[in-house]
């Protein structure tokens, strides 16, 4: 679990500050990221598709990245990425205008994340729903979709994530709807199609 004491803008700052340092890889934002835990790389990784920055390209890696690092939080285990992709390089400059962004949001938000309820974020199997519930949008962001759809999944993330990691099961509860909302959504598009979804909604 990650350190307690240490908040999320604090870290965001290192992460922001190492970005800032030179070229990095995906292998080295990965480690620095490990030192918070499972739910802080899906965290960081999510972060991007909340904001307006276009990330071409970006979904299906980063969305296979959170799937790994759910399921591994689910399982208790350390997550695996392969060694080629440890090598690439990440974008610098959209890194740290998205972490600007998610320090500028998260400032302005962080004195409503409070540990809450946490004997039933430590309940056994919470952390084990919590990697399935990421891992679950995880995966609607890997899939090849149309723009402006990373979003939804993306907020399911976060805020699974923010709960995980702040202890705060209020948070985490609103992840969960979002989550399920999202399963639903994207669930019945996939079997009925998107013309059938979207008549739905508009009666």
């Amino acid at each position: 679990m990650p350190d307690a004491k240490s908040k999320l803008t604090d870290d965001l700052v290192k992460l922001r500050d190492l970005a800032s340092s030179g070229p990095l890889t995906l292998g080295g934002f990965l480690e620095a990221l490990n030192a918070r835990g499972h739910a802080f790389v899906c965290l960081i990784l999510a972060i991007p598709f909340l904001t307006p920055i276009p990330l071409p390209g970006l979904s299906i890696p980063f969305g296979i990245m959170i799937v790994v690092s759910a399921v591994s939080l689910a399982a208790g285990i350390p997550p695996w990425i392969p060694s080629s992709w440890r090598r690439k390089q990440l974008p610098a400059e959209i890194l740290i205008k998205a972490l600007d962004l998610a320090l500028k949001v998260f400032r302005k938000i962080e004195f409503l994340v409070k540990p809450r309820g946490r004997i039933f974020v430590r309940f056994p199997g919470v952390m084990r729903l919590s990697g399935i519930a990421m891992a679950i949008c995880g995966g609607l962001l890997s899939m090849p979709l149309p723009p402006g759809t990373n979003f939804p999944p993306a907020l399911g993330v976060v805020l699974v994530a923010i709960g995980v990691l702040e202890g705060d099961s209020i948070l985490l509860g609103l992840g969960y709807l979002v989550v399920a909302i999202n399963a639903l959504v994207f669930g019945s598009v996939t079997i009925f199609g998107f013309e059938f979804v979207a008549a739905l909604w508009h009666k």
